[in-house]
């Protein structure tokens, strides 16, 4: 009762601060002059809070591979603090479609261990401070920098600034040697010249992507009083755990927001055979045609939505229309108890009518409903699960 008492009290302490006592990212010094509010809850002026001159260079962030770079902040609204990201784009100006690579994660403590807020000053100090580098497999080059916040108490939020950054070689250029521990087999010390860039790009490729949240996408944090724990494929190896407390997964169709795995090549056509074809290959088979209509499904999406891998998209895809894309198949039942609808927007999150269903649409408008989780319910207006009134 007392824990449940603090927390209202918290809670209530964080929804009278006025929206200009947010915080903003101090260093690395960003674009522009953004303004401390979270994304707007449908996604719009994501990424980095689009705006006018949104991408106009205050000063370029100098950062040599391997060297300490501080993430500090202006501003008291720390809401109980919550789980940030620092990622990187090779895009200068970014958009819906650039990809971003986690370098540095922080769950819990950020930007602040304290339980609430700071205070209401919006150019206020005491936030924490944190240290992270640019890892040795990132090419040299211009980026830009995103650090993303997702507040432990209040709204269902995603902050995000971005920072133009340059980043060069180190003391010695490009071609400074580093170390690295051998395998324990060999227990000892070896040195390695940098990668040339071309290694490092593909290195860059595969670190995970920037876990993406309470913006319309379908997935959402859970609820107020709990600190995120990024999913393990947006999370990186370069992690920090600030908070005591349990961390909660996301809820809703937060999906595989990992690095994309390359497309397979096309299988070449087979011959004509003598005598009457099977049925299997008369058509298409059922994974080939669920792959075509993911693909397109992926592609109609939302960028945000779109960073979902192939393997979401069919799961979210109605067997009515799997059965469309393959002829050949039978047609799958709905499963019982389960709810079906109509919608207008393929790829898209979908409440069920009465709220205790949610699912995407599929590329002919329809959409069958998973049955929300005990407590929660799905909101209509952002279409994402959060938690039922009274529970």
């Amino acid at each position: 009762m007392l824990h449940s008492s603090f927390r209202l009290a918290a809670l209530v302490a964080v929804s009278i601060t006025t929206a200009s006592a947010h915080i903003i990212m101090e260093s690395p010094v960003p674009y522009g002059k953004p303004d401390s509010n979270p994304l707007l809850a449908d996604g719009s002026d994501f990424p980095c809070k689009q705006r006018p001159d949104v991408y106009k260079v205050v000063k370029q962030n100098i950062m040599p591979i391997g060297q300490p770079q501080t993430l500090s902040f202006i501003g008291q609204a720390t809401h109980g603090g919550g789980s940030c990201q620092i990622s990187l784009t090779t895009d200068k100006q970014p958009d819906k479609n650039s990809v971003w690579k986690v370098i540095e994660s922080i769950e819990g403590g950020c930007p602040s261990t304290a339980p609430g807020n700071l205070g209401d000053d919006p150019t206020g100090r005491g936030t924490d401070q944190f240290s992270f580098s640019i890892p040795p497999m990132i090419a040299p080059g211009d980026y830009t920098l995103a650090w993303t916040w997702f507040n432990k108490i209040g709204n269902r939020e995603m902050y995000m600034n971005c920072a133009p950054v340059a980043v060069t070689g180190g003391a010695q250029q490009r071609f400074k040697r580093f170390t690295h521990r051998a395998s324990a087999v060999h227990g000892r010390r070896h040195t390695h010249e940098a990668a040339p860039v071309s290694k490092r790009a593909e290195a860059m490729d595969s670190l995970p992507n920037m876990f993406v949240a309470n913006i319309g996408n379908g997935c959402s944090t859970a609820e107020s009083g709990t600190t995120l724990a990024i999913p393990k494929a947006n999370l990186g190896t370069n992690v920090k755990s600030l908070d005591s407390e349990k961390l909660v997964p996301p809820v809703g169709n937060c999906g595989d927001q990992s690095a994309p795995q390359p497309a397979q090549p096309a299988q070449p056509a087979q011959p004509a055979r003598q005598g009457a074809p099977s049925p299997a290959e008369s058509s298409p088979s059922s994974i080939t045609s669920i792959s075509a209509i993911s693909s397109a499904a992926t592609t109609a999406a939302s960028p945000a939505e779109s960073s979902l891998s192939p393997i979401t998209s069919i799961s979210a895809i109605s067997p009515a229309a799997t059965t469309a894309a393959s002829p050949a198949a039978p047609s799958v039942p709905v499963p019982a108890g389960m709810q079906t609808g109509s919608c207008d927007t393929p790829g898209k999150s979908v409440c069920s009518p009465d709220g205790t269903g949610i699912g995407t649409c599929d590329l002919q408008g329809k959409v069958i409903y998973a049955k929300a989780p005990l407590g929660t319910k799905c909101d209509p207006t952002l279409g994402v699960l959060v938690q039922a009134k009274g529970v």
